[in-house]
């Protein structure tokens, strides 16, 4: 049985796949499973063996068909119901790891004792690079709903039993998901690797990737809202709500809304104002490529 189950879905974007495969084939940590769920709607069938490495070579890889999942949470949970691992890992197909993300993880989560973990992870832009979550050991309190990064490549956790990712949201269930585990588990903080253990690639010019709507997004904020919400003092449930409508009118170009509504960002520190610029530039479409989404 291996220690570690990597759960990587593909759609169509076989031009990037063989990147993302390599990076957990060079893992430092070797006693893992790669699931490929392959979810091709236009391109060819994914085989194992057209990895370096892969396929017969390496029996720790398999490629498990999933045509019909509607999204990728439904591809992950494919890979949910097969994994084998005690620890789950995920990968985006156009992300890769770095080659100690898994062993940094594992350690993490088992000198602390923590079911998920975090790491920090380093997004390739046009013309520049930004690392995220690599200043800070630990999310607790208030920084889990406002400040930890879930993005699916950055989460590690225990086998969650029969809990999976919510099939109704399009884009933020890694979010969702994330926050239903915690309160299953009884966790409080979630510890991080505060490395860049990920590179995130984006592709600017995916104007159908389903994150970049907003109204995915927002059902995903509002979800968590509704069902966490409470656990976190009013000034922290206020600024939530207030990221999420500038998320929203940001991905629907909105940019005079959201100039207005991040004014409410102004009193609070340099990290809200670079989310309301950030928000701002990507709204109207300046320097494209060149920011977060």
């Amino acid at each position: 049985m291996p220690l570690i189950t990597v759960i990587l879905p593909t759609r169509d974007r076989g031009g990037v796949l063989p990147r993302a495969v390599a990076s957990v084939l060079a893992q430092t940590e070797p006693d893992w499973e790669l699931l490929i769920i392959d979810n091709n709607r236009k391109e060819a069938p994914v085989a194992a063996g057209q990895f370096p490495g892969g396929g017969v070579a390496d029996p720790r890889l398999q490629v498990l068909p999933a045509p019909q999942a509607k999204n990728a949470a439904a591809a992950r949970n494919a890979g949910l119901a097969t994994a084998r691992g005690k620890w789950i890992a995920y990968l985006d197909d156009d992300d890769a790891y770095r080659p100690e993300k898994l062993r940094c993880q594992l350690a993490l989560a088992e000198r602390a004792a923590s079911p998920l973990v975090l790491c920090g992870a380093e997004f390739h832009l046009r013309g520049r690079t930004r690392r995220a979550q690599c200043g800070t050991p630990e999310w607790r309190g208030e920084d889990l709903l406002l400040r930890a990064r879930w993005n699916t490549s950055l989460l590690f956790h225990r086998h969650p039993g029969e809990l999976r990712f919510d099939e109704t949201l399009d884009a933020g269930e890694d979010g969702e998901f994330a926050h239903r585990f915690l309160a299953a588990a009884g966790a409080s903080a979630v510890p991080v690797a505060a490395l860049p253990l990920v590179d995130v690639y984006q592709d600017a010019a995916a104007a159908l990737r389903t994150n970049l709507r907003g109204e995915a997004g927002w059902r995903a904020a509002r979800r968590i809202w509704r069902q966490f919400g409470k656990k976190y003092p009013p000034s922290a449930r206020r600024l939530f709500v207030l990221r999420a409508c500038i998320t929203r009118a940001k991905l629907r170009g909105d940019w005079r809304k959201v100039a207005r509504l991040g004014t409410g960002l102004l009193c609070l520190g340099p990290e809200q104002w670079r989310f309301g610029l950030n928000a701002l530039f990507l709204s109207l479409g300046w320097f494209p490529g060149r920011w977060v989404s």
